[in-house]
């Protein structure tokens, strides 16, 4: 059908050549001259001839347009159907292409593979350029994000660094507080005040076990021997390696007439350090009590042994000596202790015994007022020196001298009974 409208469309153009070009082939002035009335009488048969030709040509014409004009109309009809038909033919080749795409491999000439293969190894050069660039950004992005990550981490180290120093520095600042209210209590000696500045200090380091197991002996000297166990307990809570609090709780115990407590208290204070000098002497006084005199003695021995310069524990020996009635023994202890100590009223106190034991009331006097001119609130020197005047009283011939010996003797008494009433 296009050849058809083609060839149409090539007759329309050689029919207008020829209508156009026809009156310059049959032009006048191209003829030669001729004489008048030849000229006259050729034109007007020439005249003649083309008019007659020209009615031939407007014939021809008229009907070729009149041919035109349907061909015309066949062409509208024609591309109509055309239009029509390449649409069903586009749906066609859309499902041909469909299956052509994936036959194609199948049906493809050595040309189009060289060609399918260079674009595939084009595509994949591209591909892995654009795969190196993406990895490349990939790890670039891979390193800041760790370069970020790793200033997180270490802001938050810095943070938690900064946290734990500032908590520090609070906890040192309250420790050095309370060390400071430590340090004012062991110095103070009004026991109520110390025991004040002891209270200050747990309240604003309640883990300072030294500040309870002091508290606790202090409470012990003023009567709050509730009180005192609460915090001996406390202590051995806040440090149970520590032997001291052990042996502090077991003094206590032994006031309380607890003696196994006791006991416990200073066994495990002399397991937890062997070369625990207290202990030893504070169970050898223990044992004394409960009728062992060698285990007391031997915990003396021992006492002795690992400080040799202890004055208490020489005078305790002293005092077990006099039990065993070994004076000698007895006052070589208490003279040592003296020497060690010659300020401590107890040893006094035991030497005036071992006098009196030796029956030498005179001397034993002397030692139980020097006793009592240090600390005049000791019960057993007025105790021990009534003992003296009365036996002095027996010997003595003197009705006057006598009878102001037991004077000495019933004050002495009085006194002694009104400390052990407190």
């Amino acid at each position: 059908m296009k050849q058809r409208c083609t060839l149409v469309v090539l007759m329309l153009l050689i029919c207008l050549s020829i209508f156009g070009q026809q009156p310059q082939i049959v032009s006048i002035q191209e003829q030669p001259q001729k004489t008048s009335t030849q000229v006259s009488t050729n034109q007007q048969e020439s005249i003649k001839l083309l008019q007659a030709e020209n009615e031939v040509l407007k014939t021809q014409l008229e009907k070729m347009e009149k041919e035109v004009e349907l061909y015309r109309e066949d062409v509208r009809t024609k591309v109509a159907d055309f239009n029509d038909d390449l649409s069903q033919w586009l749906t066609i080749m859309g499902l041909m292409m469909a299956v052509v795409g994936i036959a194609i491999p199948l049906f493809i000439t050595n040309r189009s593979d060289k060609l399918l293969k260079k674009s595939y190894e084009k595509m994949v050069e591209e591909l892995k350029t654009q795969i190196e660039s993406v990895d490349k950004d990939a790890k670039s992005a891979k390193e800041s994000l760790s370069e970020i990550t790793g200033l997180k981490e270490d802001i938050a180290a810095i943070k938690k660094d900064i946290d734990k120093s500032k908590k520090s520095a609070e906890r040192a600042a309250k420790r050095a507080m309370a060390s400071k209210l430590f340090t004012q209590a062991l110095s103070e000696k009004d026991k109520t005040k110390a025991i004040e500045l002891y209270t200050k200090a747990i309240e604003i380091d309640s883990n300072l076990f030294e500040a309870y197991n002091n508290r606790g002996i202090l409470r012990k000297d003023v009567g709050d021997k509730e009180g005192a166990m609460k915090d001996c307990d406390k202590a051995i809570e806040l440090s149970p390696n520590d032997a001291d609090v052990y042996n502090n709780r077991g003094i206590l115990r032994m006031e309380m007439g607890d003696k196994d407590g006791a006991m416990k208290d200073y066994d495990k204070a002399i397991d937890l350090d062997q070369n625990n000098t207290m202990a030893y002497n504070n169970r050898g006084i223990l044992r004394k009590e409960m009728g062992d005199k060698d285990g007391a003695m031997k915990d003396y021995d021992k006492a002795i042994e690992l400080d040799p310069n202890k004055a208490s524990t020489y005078n305790n020996r002293a005092d077990l000596w006099l039990i065993m009635d070994e004076l000698d023994k007895a006052l070589n202890d208490i003279n040592n202790a003296i020497k060690k100590d010659a300020s401590a009223p107890v040893s006094y106190v035991t030497r005036g015994e071992v006098y009196l034991a030796m029956n030498l009331p005179e001397k034993a006097i002397t030692e139980l007022d020097h006793a009592l001119s240090i600390d005049d609130g000791i019960k057993q020197a007025y105790e021990n020196r009534a003992k003296c005047y009365r036996k002095l009283a027996e010997t003595e011939e003197d009705s006057i001298k006598k009878s102001e010996l037991i004077a000495k003797a019933e004050a002495d008494e009085e006194k002694a009974k009104s400390l052990r009433d407190k």
